[in-house]
């Protein structure tokens, strides 16, 4: 009887267990179908018919650039389905503006499905026909979207305006010679009054300080301005038959292996360009500035804080783009930023906006992504427990200078009232006397090598090759000008793994001193010694992505105690 029973659980198992691995397939095979779909950059989901309301069917996933092939193959091109206005294609389909629902559905239809039919009656191969719904309105398509976001960053904006196939539209007023610069042919403001643009010099911002995710009243949405300006630019110059224009399909903006190239060729234009070229040539645009708070309200007590002598210029060069820093708007931070918060600023401090680690684009979470690179968070990574940086790190921003700007009695000197180039000049006084490349103590005070006996009753003695070490880690940020500013003076590069060290010290404290052998209970926040060595040294090989020693490797540091 219990023989019969032990049996009976064992099919009723037997049989859970088959019911679990056929969902798990059928789980399995759904998920593999999913990440094996085709991956595209010109996936586009056809869903017009939302504004009308709830949809009727599953929305429509058009490969752009394989229907652009088909009509260029067929010497066809945009204007098969998009309407010309003013010399310019429409980016809608076959129409300029959304009309009636029954209207907009009759233009995908006719236009989409007549197109399949001519094609079918000339023998050619096509898409769907008339009746085959669900081959157009599918809610779970073969392919899935590999579109990256496009964008215009600082370079690649110096490309377009050192181009001389894009010319200015407009004559010098005293020469009536076309313009040297070319701002006007993509920069414009709206005139609500006679709801036209214009060009507007001197006040060139950047796209998306009209242009937002969403299209308004007065404005198109960021990617329709982008799509109609730019595509239409591409293509008038392509029929004006210029050799290298810019993309015209999807995959040219979007696809990987495009902007692999862009990002090449936008990188051979700059250093071509040489050292002292700007790459945003906006008027009044500094090279350098104080960053400082704007006229204090009344009664607000005066701040202890210096400005910050800045180097817009060389800030401008280290970044993709100046959305790196700014916003939707390129004003300054103070400007929205205030000391107390204020709505236009999201509530986000002065103080917050600069020195917020975990912000993008603040200046301390700005250079916390660039000691995030391998050859810098060997030691940074060791760093980030601390909450609150040295006084001394913090000098490096905040200069202290006398510089002979004005102020009230008990009040902070007026540094909001100084034109741009006075604040120009007082930066360039300030960051006169400020070291900006890295230092190390010399080759003969950094011992060659360390000899670690922690561990010599299991191996034997590790030998460190300490001097090339260091050697290696201050050549991997000559060449960083931030790194310069913040490593001039000697020691520094010592104090990730002398973590107790005075900073300047040649001698630092042995490890010992602090991490006892064995481990110290009473002191639980403080590994013992051999747990110091091996987390300190082992987290720096993988934070730099070091490839030898293997955190398992253990003869890759001590060699095996001879028997």
């Amino acid at each position: 009887m219990e023989k019969g029973r032990v049996l009976l659980l064992s099919a009723g198992a037997m049989f859970v267990l088959a019911v679990v691995s056929i969902l798990s397939l059928e789980a399995q095979g759904v998920g593999e179908a999913q990440a094996n779909a085709a991956a595209r950059a010109d996936m586009v989901t056809i869903d017009a018919m939302k504004a009308y309301g709830k949809l009727e069917l599953p929305p429509v996933t058009f490969l752009h650039d394989k229907h652009t092939l088909a009509l260029k193959t067929g010497e066809k091109d945009c204007k098969a389905c998009h309407v010309e206005k003013d010399g310019l294609v429409v980016a809608k389909f076959k129409r300029e503006k959304d009309t009636t629902q029954a209207e907009v559905k009759a233009i995908y239809h006719n236009g989409c499905i007549g197109c399949h039919a001519d094609m079918a009656k000339k023998g050619q191969k096509t898409g769907p026909l008339d009746g085959a719904c669900r081959s157009c309105h599918d809610a779970k398509p073969k392919v899935s979207s590999a579109k990256l976001d496009g964008g215009l960053n600082n370079a690649l904006h110096f490309r377009h305006t050192s181009s001389k196939d894009v010319p200015s539209a407009l004559k010098d007023e005293a020469t009536g010679a076309p313009r040297k610069d070319n701002c006007d042919r993509c920069h414009h403001e709206y005139n609500k009054d006679t709801k036209k643009t214009f060009y507007a010099k001197g006040k060139e911002g950047t796209c998306r300080s009209c242009h937002d995710t969403k299209a308004t009243k007065d404005s198109r949405s960021m990617s329709q301005a982008a799509h109609d300006s730019c595509v239409n630019c591409h293509r008038t110059l392509a029929l004006k038959g210029v050799k290298e224009t810019g993309p015209t399909n999807c995959a040219g903006c979007h696809g990987q292996e495009a902007q692999a190239k862009t990002a090449a060729k936008n990188k051979e234009a700059v250093a071509k360009a040489g050292e002292d070229v700007r790459l945003i040539r906006r008027e009044g645009q500094p090279d350098l500035t104080l960053v400082s708070i704007e006229k204090p309200v009344e009664g607000q007590k005066p701040l202890a804080m210096s400005p910050v002598a800045f180097n817009h210029k060389l800030h401008e060069k280290n970044v993709d783009t100046c959305r790196a820093c700014h916003h939707k708007e390129t004003s300054a931070c103070g400007k929205c930023h205030t000391v107390a918060g204020s709505k236009e600023g999201g509530f986000v401090q002065l103080e917050q906006a600069m020195h917020r680690a975990s912000a993008k684009q603040s200046c301390v979470g700005c250079h916390n992504q660039k000691k995030a690179e391998p050859k810098c968070a060997g030691c940074h990574d060791q760093l980030k427990a601390r909450t609150k940086p040295a006084s001394a790190a913090c000098k490096k921003c905040h200069i202290q200078g006398a510089l002979k700007v004005p102020a009230e009695p008990g009040q902070m000197p007026a540094y909001w009232a100084l034109k741009p180039e006075e604040k120009a000049a007082a930066a360039a006084e300030l960051l006169k006397g400020r070291a900006d490349k890295a230092d190390i103590f010399s080759t003969e005070d950094i011992p060659e090598k360390v000899v670690i006996k922690s561990l010599v009753n299991e191996y034997e003695a590790s030998e460190m090759p300490h001097r090339k070490i260091v050697l290696k880690l201050a050549e991997n940020m000559k060449d960083s000008k931030m790194s310069g500013v913040f490593h001039a003076d000697p020691g520094t590069l010592c104090q990730a793994c002398h973590h107790n060290g005075v900073a300047g010290s040649k001698k630092p404290p042995r490890c010992v001193n602090c991490h006892g052998k064995p481990f110290d209970e009473k002191q639980p926040g403080r590994p013992g010694l051999k747990a110091a060595y091996h987390a300190q040294c082992m987290s720096c090989h993988k934070a730099m992505e070091l490839k030898k020693p293997l955190n398992t490797d253990c003869v890759g540091c001590h060699k095996e105690k001879k028997k």
